[in-house]
């Protein structure tokens, strides 16, 4: 309980600093002012300030069943989320369908599509599936910051320097056509990939100097 407490702490202390330009996100602050659900995603290296900037808004989090994903769930609990266990390895089914039934009771759900253990931006099918079947947008934001720590794990976890500029990117939202499966879902998904890699990108290089 204690790590979960200070993680808390030192992750609330760290977020309050940023400079967050929100110049670029006007399709999420659109989705949220709406008040409908959809499903959010982003990468798992830079989760930090999507899941800060989605806190109170009465959103759901899938979250993975290992230790570290304790942590998570227990950060974001603490944030207002409601959190789904699960993950494409470990608890699949189960989670898939407790998705689909957040969606359904209106929350907007947030997902690192190439979480828990990568590959690093390879966008797993669950979260396409989730809004094909519950007939929801599908809506991809990248992160980037002016001064960042990056660190040695498989998704090269992004620490923000204290009080450095930051700035959220978001897609369109995206529609996914309920008659798609097959080989013609896998390209759907393929291409809504090589978007939110590119969005990535992006965003690591347009964060305001000053």
């Amino acid at each position: 309980m204690w790590k979960s407490v200070a993680l808390r702490v030192l992750v609330e202390a760290l977020l309050r600093t940023l400079r967050i330009d929100t110049s670029r996100q006007g399709a999420l602050d659109a989705l949220l002012a709406a008040g409908k659900p959809f499903v959010l995603i982003f990468w798992h290296g830079s989760m930090l300030l999507p899941w800060w900037v989605l806190r109170r808004q009465g959103a759901a989090a899938l979250v993975s069943q290992s230790a570290d994903g304790e942590l998570l769930a227990r950060l974001l609990q603490g944030w207002g989320y409601t959190v789904v266990r699960g993950s494409s390895s470990r608890g699949s089914k189960e989670a898939m369908a407790s998705m689909r039934e957040l969606v359904r009771g209106g929350h907007v759900l947030c997902v690192t599509p190439d979480g828990p253990r990568g590959p690093q931006h390879e966008l797993k099918m669950g979260a396409v599936r989730v809004a094909q079947t519950m007939g929801v947008p599908l809506l991809g934001v990248a992160v980037g910051y002016r001064s960042s720590r990056q660190l040695r794990s498989w998704d090269r976890f992004l620490i923000p320097s204290p009080f450095t500029r930051s700035r959220l990117l978001a897609t369109e939202p995206l529609v996914i056509d309920p008659a798609l499966d097959g080989e013609a879902l896998e390209a759907r998904r393929q291409e809504i990939e090589k978007l939110l890699v590119a969005l990535h990108r992006e965003a690591v290089l347009c964060v305001p100097q000053s």
